[in-house]
């Protein structure tokens, strides 16, 4: 395999750290990460011109907007954000909240 052994920083947000664990060379359908944000740390808004991102909570506490709707993202909670629909997360608890993303097409 050659999906990304080390967390990394996220090539566009800082204080946001992801690993990833399927690469669009191991599958051209998807893109698979793990992400963590810090307490009170937030992806700002923002949009993927081709991929729907598909989230799933491992742990930690946060808010997520999509289009114009907010959610509570909780252990367990998933949600997804369609192409070109506007959206963010923020993390709401006291301990980082730990996604995984699906992209697919993959990013």
């Amino acid at each position: 395999m050659n999906a990304t052994d080390d967390w990394m920083p996220h090539p566009r947000f800082d204080g946001v750290r992801m690993k990833t664990l399927i690469t669009r060379e191991m599958n051209p359908g998807m893109t698979l990460h793990r992400i963590l944000l810090a307490p009170g740390g937030v992806i700002p808004a923002h949009t993927h011109e081709a991929s729907t991102e598909t989230f799933y909570v491992l742990r930690g506490r946060g808010a997520c907007r999509i289009g114009a709707e907010e959610f509570a993202l909780e252990p367990g909670s998933s949600n997804y954000a369609p192409p070109r629909i506007v959206h963010s997360v923020c993390n709401t608890g006291d301990q980082e909240l730990e996604v995984l993303a699906i992209f697919n097409p993959p990013l």
